[in-house]
């Protein structure tokens, strides 16, 4: 199989936008207001609606298209809009009454679908949840398209917010909020491949930021084991 080539990416967190700075970052484990997010790329029309995750991943989908579209659309996150479930939730114990707009965004593809309505595209689009290895998932989804369609691009776009406080303690994972953009395609020669590797120590950071520092990177591979599985990116060539 081939390997993928990153032909755009963006990327998004409190502390930094710089992915390689990520790591070393004091991690920002608060929850996130939607005004704490950049979004001078979204419509004002809908930035007013949406939640901080959402603002998130439409911000760094929209960043990373700005120059070219994309053939087929996979959303991952692991959690989703869980923050704005847990408000449905509280609403409805305290006996109030649901806001329709609330419900039609706490759905795991409300990011994926403002994108797709934001920049009128009708393109096949998939979003996916794989626990702490979604990111990963998500690159095996568009491998797979990729590898049917080599001419085309797939936009990758990885994205999760800290937990509310209430889930935390079900949670291993260190609580960090980021959103990953990539625009991908088949690489002529060279390119990125995944493959699964035996499990070694569980990684509590969340994959897909590692992932991008690793990218800016030379490094020839990088593995990380994830929900107890193990994956390695392999640079074809070196």
């Amino acid at each position: 199989m081939s390997g993928l080539e990153m032909l755009s990416w963006s990327f998004w967190s409190p502390e930094t936008r710089q992915p390689q700075e990520w790591r070393a970052a004091p991690g920002h484990t608060a929850s996130l207001a939607p005004s704490a997010v950049t979004d001078h790329a979204i419509p004002p029309a809908h930035r007013r609606r949406m939640s901080a995750l959402a603002k998130m991943a439409v911000q760094v989908a929209l960043e990373a298209t700005a120059d070219a579209g994309a053939d087929y659309l996979v959303f991952c996150s692991q959690h989703g809009e869980l923050p704005r479930t847990r408000e449905l939730l509280a609403t409805i114990v305290n006996g109030g009454e649901l806001s329709p707009m609330s419900f039609s965004q706490s759905v795991h593809n409300t990011s994926a679908g403002l994108y797709t309505i934001i920049k009128q595209s009708q393109v096949p689009t998939t979003s996916l949840a794989a626990g702490a290895s979604s990111f990963a998932y998500g690159w095996i989804e568009a491998e797979t398209y990729l590898e049917h369609h080599p001419s085309r691009r797939v936009l990758l776009v990885s994205y999760d917010e800290v937990l509310p406080s209430e889930y935390r303690a079900y949670s291993r994972e260190e609580q960090r909020s980021y959103a990953l953009a990539l625009l991908l395609a088949t690489a002529g020669g060279g390119g990125i491949t995944i493959e699964l590797t035996p499990a070694r120590v569980e990684e509590r950071l969340p994959m897909a930021p590692l992932f991008a520092a690793w990218a800016q990177s030379r490094e020839p591979e990088l593995t990380i084991t994830a929900g107890g599985q193990g994956w390695v990116w392999r640079r074809v060539g070196t």
